[in-house]
């Protein structure tokens, strides 16, 4: 507690006069008696209850004596003061990834603890304008400089996941541009995040982490993709276990009517396992799903839409004859096909050749491997993957690779060995190995075959299937001169509206969906991406710093409002004293 105008003090004086007066007044009260015969009981009366007697003669005075003090202590203005947040203006930076629906206590998400932190804090902000980040693929602000407390809670209560990829670095960065030379503190809502990932070079700045504190446990399908082959469809699931203790699951894969298999897998700690199974019935999806009750529930099922694929492959017989046993070990019709007649094939299917840019007529897709055109180079260094489909099961990092053709311009490079391209995709979609079999150890990797799997399943996607998606990603499509599609959910509900010549956004939640406009029908998946599938316990911490000096900061709340209401019922109560004791002249 404190004051604020002890000059004031002074005014007392007037109360402790008025308070002097009553004690040299007279203390006596005339009373007419008409009889002495009555005196008696009078005195009885008055001795029953002196103080009630007395309170009743002198309530007009304890009220003014209590008016006089409320007003003295008005004239101070005393306050109380609470703790608030340091700095200038403040900074919520707020992961909505799919991470954040994890049961942090069995009941509530992580997402609604934070937002409940977040309420906590906006009462502390004594005033100090807010700036409110969102994290994502493109990190968004939804508060401004905000000093309306009623628009900061309100703007907090409508957050919602939006289950993309939180892109933490990035969302620093755009930060940085509120700082201004100003001494701000930021708060970052996540479930994990390193003192090392913070731009720590700002002096007047002060970061406080909140995170995820508590143990959880967390058994994940890792990957699910499934290929049509001549015996059915065949799928591979990977499953993670998380955590530091042996579980026992149950993985079911089902289709749109059925269960297809069910199987129950013994998962050690901390290990991932790839599970095969073969000649499943024909099905427009297939899901893949576990029984088993941990904190994040969003990974423990995945679908994936089996679209008309191609179903024969076309080697050119200048490749080695190892190509040929990876893609025949997936029980996929395989033909070898003279160098000079691969260009000439009308059947449909995919072509796998070293000649580049072989002009088909019917625009096949080809996966090329290694360069009939250019010469090659020796290389050194590690394989490195960016995040693609191709990778889903095919692990490159430990493989060996002595030589590279030159890069194709215009192409998208996926790995690298080094600084090098390795493999990349053409914007039709083609895929490019920029080395020979005999120049690299990969076939004798149990991922070889695993690469050709994904390979096979990229590339032989129809045209009624317009790919797979991250939650919310942005990408132009080719749709056709159509004025307008309609995005709906496999269970025919209705999602949003793609004007003509709007970019492509996927829909935010996991899931199949459909792409409709009269009577074309385009189907789509969204994917939770991989790192969204894994769950870190975190640690909550602040770095202050030396010009940011949270201990004595805090926030003055006046009494004087509450005095003066006070103040307003004693005047009201003198009133109506004075009014039944009767006014006089």
């Amino acid at each position: 507690m404190g004051i604020n105008q002890l000059i004031y003090a002074w005014t007392a004086i007037f109360p402790i006069a008025v308070l002097l007066y009553y004690f040299f007044r007279k203390k006596y009260v005339k009373q007419s008696v008409s009889s002495t015969l009555f005196w008696q009981e009078a005195m009885k009366e008055t001795k029953a209850s002196p103080y009630l007697q007395h309170l009743q003669r002198n309530a007009l005075f304890y009220l003014q004596m209590v008016a006089m003090i409320l007003l003295v202590l008005a004239l101070l203005q005393p306050y109380w003061k609470t703790r608030a947040i340091a700095g200038e203006q403040i900074v919520f930076i707020v992961d909505t990834s799919a991470t954040m629906k994890v049961n942090a206590n069995n009941s509530t998400s992580l997402f609604e603890q934070h937002r409940k932190k977040m309420l906590e804090l906006v009462e502390q902000l004594s005033g100090k304008p807010l700036t409110l980040i969102t994290t994502g693929n493109e990190p968004t602000v939804l508060l401004r400089q905000e000093t309306n407390t009623e628009q900061m809670v309100n703007e907090i209560k409508k957050l919602e996941i939006s289950y993309e990829a939180e892109n933490m670095s990035k969302s620093l960065d755009f930060a940085q541009s509120f700082f201004q030379n100003k001494a701000t503190s930021v708060y970052i809502f996540t479930d994990e995040l390193e003192r090392q990932s913070l731009p720590l070079q700002h002096e007047n700045v002060s970061w406080n982490v909140e995170a995820l504190t508590t143990d959880i446990t967390n058994v994940s399908i890792k990957r699910f993709g499934a290929t049509e082959t001549t015996n059915g469809i065949s799928t591979l699931v990977q499953l993670e276990n998380q955590s530091n203790k042996e579980f026992t699951t149950e993985l079911t894969i089902s289709n749109e009517e059925k269960k297809l298999m069910t199987e129950e897998v013994i998962l050690p700690p901390k290990e991932t396992i790839t599970l095969s199974f073969d000649q499943l019935i024909t099905s427009s999806y297939l899901k893949a799903s576990i029984d088993i009750k941990d904190s994040y529930l969003l990974d423990n099922e995945t679908i994936v839409f089996m679209q008309d694929q191609l179903t024969n492959v076309f080697i050119d017989s200048s490749i080695h004859s190892l190509v040929r046993t990876a893609f025949q070990s997936l029980d996929i019709n395989v033909s070898s096909v003279p160098s000079e007649q691969v260009e000439l094939l009308k059947e449909k299917g995919i072509i796998v050749t070293n000649q580049f840019g072989i002009d088909d007529g019917n625009e096949k897709p080809t996966l090329y491997i290694g360069r009939n055109d250019v010469s090659p180079k020796e290389v050194n260094g590690i394989v490195k993957t960016n995040e693609s489909p191709l990778f889903a099961f095919a692990d490159l990092s430990d493989i060996y690779v002595s030589s590279l053709y030159p890069p194709v311009d215009g192409y998208t490079t996926i790995a690298t060995v080094g600084e090098n391209p390795f493999i990349q995709t053409s914007e039709t979609g083609d895929i490019i190995i920029l080395a020979d079999i005999q120049m690299t150890d990969w076939p004798l990797s149990p991922t070889f075959p695993l690469f050709m799997w994904s390979v096979k399943e990229y590339l032989s996607a129809g045209s009624d299937y317009i790919g797979t998606f991250t939650p919310n990603e942005r990408k132009p499509l080719s749709l056709g001169a159509t004025e307008e599609w309609e995005i709906y959910t496999m269970g025919d509900e209705y999602e949003y509206t793609i004007e003509n010549g709007g970019k492509f956004l996927a829909p935010s939640e996991p899931g199949l969906y459909a792409l409709r406009s009269n009577d074309i029908v385009k189907n789509l998946s969204v994917i939770l991406p991989q790192e969204e599938k894994v769950i870190d316990k975190g640690t909550s911490y602040k770095v202050n710093n030396q010009q940011t000096n949270v201990e004595d900061d805090y926030q003055a709340h006046s009494f004087v409002p509450y005095l003066l209401i006070l103040l307003v019922i004693l005047f009201v109560i003198e009133w109506e004293v004075q009014r039944r004791r009767g006014f006089t002249s």
